[in-house]
């Protein structure tokens, strides 16, 4: 678990989760603002623990940035479809992934 990450001068505190079930428990403790949510994981696809996230009425309005390997139009337009605020491709550049967690931030504040 990080403490803390700047990206593009803006510090964020982040909290990390190496498998499925144990990020399910820190984001219902935890209620983040935002959550990057890799698809492939040790132990059980993310796409699972997206739908918990998004059909849990406590987390529903969690934002959640997929991240994924997967370039298909099909599979990023129903992830965004289901829910997700952004999806990000890998491999991705620091500074992109930090202007689109600033984004889906300042849209949670607008909103």
């Amino acid at each position: 678990m990080r403490d803390s990450l700047t990206l593009s001068g803006e510090p964020y505190q982040i909290l990390e989760a190496e498998k499925g079930r144990v990020a399910l428990d820190l984001i219902a403790a935890e209620r983040p603002d935002v959550v990057l949510l890799d698809i492939t994981m040790p132990d059980v696809s993310g796409v699972p623990i997206f739908a918990e996230i998004k059909h849990n009425p406590s987390t529903v309005g969690i934002s959640v940035i997929v991240v994924s390997s997967t370039t298909s139009s099909e599979f990023i337009a129903e992830t965004l479809r289901a829910g997700a605020s952004d999806y990000i491709t890998k491999p991705f550049q620091p500074t992109d992934l930090a202007r689109r967690v600033h984004k889906v931030l300042s849209d949670r504040v607008a909103a």
